[in-house]
């Protein structure tokens, strides 16, 4: 165990990036900080690098997940990194089986698979992908492929996994995953890593449970829903189920945060990330701006959608280290949480990996 983790409680401290790209730099700048920023956060205790999946965006570069994972193994040492996550209906789990079971081969102990179901998208740049359906009972078929892959689950000799589960009210005829034994994903198969099911609503939630797999909810954008989200997977964890690993329930949350020496200066840098929840929402998405003097200065960039604006960015923790850390911690504690994911966007990325190194420090 980490001091991080120690100084939590027992919950890991982790780091969820989007690779956002700042106004005024370039894309290729956009990634050589994503490596420094995950040296950092190496350097300052953190467990777990998270990266996320988003296409065609103007804001965010994370759309090769797998291959952003692999940079920032090789860039480190320690610190664990995992697809936070890798939205399973616009990928062939045979082909993410391999690809993550490649990483976990050559860095083995240090990879966790997250699996989500948001479309991380548009709707034409989603038809591009070849997206397949979403829906909780499809998802739940493709987990257990995904798994079945790893050989983080059980084979039936004709290579189904045995029995059924409940997902969300309907059975899910696991037997049925299309998983001979003559479709191998090598390398892959073994590697078995762990495996959390990510969403942001009771949807996910009831499907991570019946699973009896790790929870991460989307709560840095998805706030409202996270505590109903949470409760609904602890009331339907199956600790019997095939894919449960562990036994027991798991959940990780996702939140907002700015720390600077103090409140004035967080408050002031924080205006960035409101401006792209902002453009997002808006529905002109692009580069991060530079912090704004005006402090309000970002509804002009979403008229008529300022609410929705303030309801995705209502978990958010700005201010000076020791007071977001204390604020945090009692999150975690009212949470149970096993982990903490923070989301920080910054336009200058000195300022960003000075947000995390603060924090961390005010946790020692």
């Amino acid at each position: 165990m980490t001091a991080l983790q120690a100084s939590l409680g027992g919950a890991a401290l982790s780091v969820l990036d989007m690779v956002p790209v700042s106004a005024g730099r370039t894309r290729a700048d956009a990634l050589d900080e994503m490596v420094a920023l995950a040296r950092a956060v190496e350097a300052a205790g953190y467990t777990r690098y998270w990266l996320a999946e988003h296409h065609g965006s103007t804001t965010y570069l994370a759309s090769a997940t797998t291959v952003l994972m692999g940079q920032v193994l090789a860039s480190t040492r320690r610190i664990g990194v995992a697809s936070g996550g890798i939205m399973l209906p616009n990928h062939a789990p045979l082909v993410i089986a391999e690809q993550v079971g490649t990483l976990a081969t050559l860095h083995p102990g240090r990879v966790d698979l997250g699996l989500g179901r948001a479309p991380g998208t548009d709707r034409l740049t989603a038809a591009a992908l070849r997206r397949r359906s979403g829906e909780p009972r499809a998802f739940a078929e493709e987990i257990l492929e995904t798994l079945a892959y790893l050989g983080a689950v059980p084979q039936e000799p004709d290579g189904g996994m045995p029995g059924s589960l409940l997902v969300g009210g309907s059975e899910v005829e696991t037997a049925r995953t299309p998983t001979p034994r003559r479709v191998c994903a090598i390398p892959g198969e073994g590697t078995g890593p762990t495996t959390w099911v990510l969403g942001s609503s009771v949807n996910g939630a009831r499907v991570a449970g019946s699973l009896g797999m790790p929870f991460a909810v989307a709560s840095h954008f998805a706030p409202a829903q996270a505590e109903a989200a949470i409760a609904t997977y602890r009331s339907v964890f199956d600790a019997q189920a095939p894919t449960s690993a562990e036994g027991r329930p798991r959940i990780a949350a996702a939140v907002n945060a700015m720390v600077a020496p103090d409140a004035e200066e967080a408050r002031g840098l924080f205006t960035t990330a409101m401006a792209a929840a902002a453009r997002i929402i808006g529905g002109h998405p692009g580069p991060l701006d530079p912090p704004a003097a005006d402090p309000d200065s970002w509804r002009s960039l979403a008229p008529g959608r300022e609410e929705a604006v303030e309801a995705a960015m209502a978990l958010s923790f700005v201010g000076e280290p020791q007071s977001v850390a204390d604020r945090l911690r009692d999150l975690a504690a009212r949470w149970d949480l096993d982990e903490v994911l923070v989301v920080t966007h910054a336009h200058d990325a000195a300022a960003r990996r000075r947000s995390y190194e603060l924090l961390a420090a005010a946790w020692i």
